[in-house]
């Protein structure tokens, strides 16, 4: 046993003459080693008997002169072991490896190659060698020097030559060669664009390492030659100052299109109007890739100058340089005559038009100012509350909506609370606004109240030639004043009527319009469009446009006249009477009052009518929308409402139409007419119907 010992510590002691073994340091060829023995394992390594012989061919290292690193695995016999992975590391990272692992071969042996991390790096590492033998680490160490290289980059070049330029989105390949480091030395380079920089130019890789002394990249241009006739490239060995510079002539992209891309806003209005006047057109110089086109001269006009629309403050073309996106953008200002307007975009042979820009009136026209309201007739003389809405729809002398913030005022003189002022807004295209209203105290005898709106706007007028503005000699409709029409009869009273005046009224009659140049009157004084006598001013222009409408304030109880009797029969001599006016000029009837007296000389069956209207004392007026009407009979006679339930909205009081039935051998009967107001309010109305004759006089209807 002991020989065979000596035996193979001789072994190990020769092996280790040759390379520096694990476990301590010292340079390559000089580390003493004295394995402890052990038996072998059924692999032929265990834990305990496995070394590592570590050397380095050199324990200086530099980027110009790596190390060969050799690692051995013995068993505890010293017999070399093959096909075990050695993995390769530095303690600080100092040291760079051709691969950080590698697997021995026959003799035992694994070899790579150390480089410096960076060719810049000077100072001292330790390599180290690891392998696992059961699932536990054996390793050994060996220290080295490292010392920095000048690695210089020999040249930087294109493919793409000078005083050639790269194409608009062309692309090139870029060579930066590198020396004064060794063959397999890792070498980084990292490359720089000012267009990529502004995101105009791709470089691939950025960054790439070579092991050759060569490194190719791919540029890529992105339309940089738009604003830049070359690209500054700087080639940098990375951990070094160590540069290089290459200038890279580029091609600017052809335009390919002027694309309009917006008015703002869309509409405009007339100069003087008092609203927006100007909108800026903008377009985009665009090239053959669709992407916008900086610096670029585009002349920009107007194809109508109608009314003196100016660009830009002039009435002649501009030129102006699309910028950084290849916009251009110029500013229209409206005339005096509306149009809808193009702006045209010239780019040498290549040219657009603008699209949605108009320019309105704005203001609202007196013959457009429409006035309407929710209903009629409301159950507002009883009742404090009732609601209802007054409606304007508002547009200039072309029928275009006015613009919305267009300001409408509302009043109401005679009863009532309206709100007092609203604002235009747009609603699917049409400008309009609506006043809510409710009835509360006063409330004028006849039941009846006015309400007006108004607005700044301009007078109507008929444009005989088609040019849009007013000249002198065409017919227009002078309006004064506005004032509250209380009897709603179209002739203002100066003791009753209240009167708003606009400081541009005059103090001239505001005459009917001729004739002969109103053939339609569409220009005639209405009721609804109130103008106060010797306010006009007899000149076109602005004025307050304005609008009337009547409201019937309804009693809540039914009051039922007398409309028509079935035929051949007669009222009888009890019947009362009701005179009432019957219209805004103060005419007047009398009116039989149902359930008053019976119906006589009535035939078996028949059909009769009454007034569905309500008990005001001086004016024949209707019950309130939405009442209903219903029909109650006794034995042997039958009746059914034919017409005028529910009661429409309507300022005239409206007929109720049934008809009625008597059943053999009934010749005499009683029909009861039910009113039932919205609020809930009933009148019962009995009506004696009879076949026969009457024994009293004679009522006549």
């Amino acid at each position: 046993m002991k020989k065979k010992f000596l035996k193979t510590f001789a072994v190990i002691a020769s092996v280790c003459t040759l390379v520096a073994c694990g476990g301590g340091g010292g340079s390559a060829g000089t580390n003493a080693f004295v394995p402890a023995p052990a038996a072998s394992s059924a692999s032929g390594v265990t834990a305990t008997s496995a070394v590592i012989g570590l050397a380095l061919s050199t324990n200086t290292v530099t980027a110009a002169t790596p190390a060969t690193v050799t690692a051995t695995v013995y068993d505890g016999n010293g017999v070399p072991v093959s096909g075990k992975v050695v993995t390769f590391s530095t303690v600080n990272g100092l040291g760079a490896f051709s691969s950080t692992t590698a697997l021995t071969n026959l003799s035992g042996v694994a070899t790579v190659a150390l480089y410096p991390a960076n060719n810049t790096t000077s100072g001292a590492d330790t390599v180290k060698a690891t392998i696992s033998v059961n699932g536990s680490p054996v390793e050994a160490t060996q220290g080295f020097q490292l010392t920095a290289t000048a690695v210089t980059i020999s040249s930087f070049t294109s493919d793409v030559l000078a005083p050639s330029a790269l194409s608009a989105y062309g692309q090139a390949n870029l060579t930066v060669s590198v020396a004064g480091a060794a063959t397999g030395t890792p070498i980084s380079v990292t490359l720089n664009s000012l267009c990529a920089t502004k995101g105009k130019a791709i470089l691939t890789p950025a960054t790439a390492v070579t092991t050759n002394g060569v490194v190719n990249f791919t540029y890529k241009d992105q339309g940089c030659g738009a604003t830049d006739a070359a690209d500054s490239l700087q080639a940098t060995v990375v951990g070094s100052s160590t540069t290089a510079a290459l200038n890279l002539n580029l091609s600017s992209p052809a335009v390919s299109s002027i694309t309009f891309t917006s008015a703002s806003p869309q509409t405009i209005y007339l100069k003087g109007s008092g609203f927006t006047e100007n909108s800026v057109v903008t377009f985009q110089v665009k090239d053959l890739g669709g992407n916008p086109l900086p610096n670029r001269s585009v002349v920009l006009d107007a194809t109508t100058l109608t009314g003196g629309l100016t660009i830009d403050g002039a009435a002649v073309p501009v030129t102006k340089q699309s910028d950084s996106s290849g916009n251009v953008s110029v500013q229209i200002n409206s005339g005096t005559v509306p149009t809808p307007v193009r702006v045209r975009a010239t780019l040498g042979s290549i040219a657009t038009v603008s699209s949605n820009l108009s320019i309105a009136v704005g203001l609202p026209s007196q013959q457009f100012f429409s006035l309407s309201q929710g209903k009629h007739n409301i159950e507002g003389y009883d009742h404090d509350g009732v609601a209802n809405t007054y409606t304007i729809i508002a547009s200039d002398r072309l029928g275009n909506p006015v613009p919305a913030g267009t300001s409408v005022n509302f009043v109401s003189g005679e009863g009532g609370q309206i709100e007092g002022s609203k604002q235009i807004t747009l609603t699917n295209g049409s400008a309009s606004t609506t006043a809510n209203f409710v009835s509360s105290a006063p409330r004028p005898v006849d039941g009846r109240i006015t309400v007006v709106a108004y607005a700044l706007g301009e007078e109507t007028f008929i444009d005989n030639n088609g040019n849009n503005v007013y000249d002198a000699g065409e017919a227009f409709q002078d309006l004064g004043d506005v004032y509250i029409d209380r009897a709603y009869d179209g002739t203002f009273n100066s003791i009753t009527d209240q009167f708003i005046s606009l400081s541009l009224s005059g103090t001239s009659a505001c005459a009917s319009v001729n004739p002969a140049l109103d053939p339609n009157n569409l220009l005639g004084g209405l009721v609804n469009i109130p103008s106060r006598p010797l306010t006009c001013d007899g000149v076109w222009g602005r004025a307050y446009v304005r609008g009337a409408i009547e409201t019937v304030l309804s009693t809540s109880t039914a009051g039922p006249l007398w409309l028509a009797l079935p035929q051949g029969a007669l009222l009888d001599s009890g019947c009362a009477v009701r005179n009432l006016k019957i219209d805004n000029l103060g005419a007047t009837n009398n009116f039989k009052v149902v359930g008053d007296g019976g119906v006589y000389g009535a035939p078996a069956q028949g059909g009769l009518q009454v007034y569905a209207s309500d008990a005001n004392p001086v004016r024949l007026n209707p019950v309130a929308a939405g009442t209903t009407v219903t029909a109650l009979t006794t034995n042997g006679l039958s009746a059914t409402i034919t017409g005028g339930s529910p009661v429409v909205s309507t300022t005239e009081a409206p007929g109720v139409s049934l008809t009625y039935e008597f059943t053999a051998p009934a010749t005499s009967g009683t029909l009861t007419l039910v009113f039932t107001s919205p609020l809930g309010v009933s009148k019962a109305v009995p009506i004696n119907i009879r076949t026969g004759a009457s024994t009293a006089g004679v009522c006549a209807l």
